[in-house]
């Protein structure tokens, strides 16, 4: 659950830095809500990730080459991934989700390059879950307050590795109800 609330907070800080989508999740606009969920989570996302090695492959450290064979594990960084595997994945963007994928992955070597909740049998159990919570929490929340953030925009835990990230310092949002529901 401590994952579902830091993502959750991430799409609203998000979403805040984006008024115009915003709005149209405050509508109600699910299918948007449920993308920009997507999104902040993939950019937020501090995982490790384990990948099998299919065939050999020269990875180049910067300081030398090194001939990985068949059979060994390497371990991937997500943040590392998930922001540089193809241009423009550095931006958030929730344009670039269908259903729970990436809509175009052809400038990417491989679409389990990108990932929000994993991929395969290494999808978090809880994607339907989280992915519906968050999209209804963020409607609901959006759509009843008018939030307005009093801070810059969070960065991450410098350190942190695995789950989604925690913000580093505090990030302070003033909200006053809309009017009656």
């Amino acid at each position: 659950m401590s994952n579902l609330m830091a993502a959750l907070g991430w799409a609203i800080v998000d979403l805040l830095a984006h008024p115009e989508r915003l709005r149209l999740d405050a509508a109600g606009d699910a299918d948007l809500a449920q993308r920009c969920a997507l999104e902040s989570t993939r950019l937020a996302q501090r995982s490790i990730m384990a990948r099998a090695v299919l065939q050999p492959v020269s990875f180049d450290t910067g300081a030398e080459v090194v001939l990985v064979p068949a059979g060994w594990t390497i371990a991937t960084l997500l943040p590392l991934l998930n922001a540089s595997a193809a241009p423009g994945l550095e931006t958030w963007n929730p344009d670039r989700w269908h259903r729970y994928r990436i809509a175009d992955a052809s400038a990417l070597a491989s679409p389990m390059l990108v990932t929000a909740f994993g991929h395969g049998k290494h999808s978090c159990p809880a994607q339907l879950f989280s992915l519906s919570a968050m999209t209804i929490a963020m409607t609901r929340l959006l759509g009843r307050y008018a939030m307005t953030p009093k801070c810059e925009y969070p960065q991450p835990v410098p350190a942190q590795i695995g789950g989604v990230a925690r913000a580093a310092d505090p990030c302070r949002v003033d909200y006053a109800r809309l009017g009656p529901t």
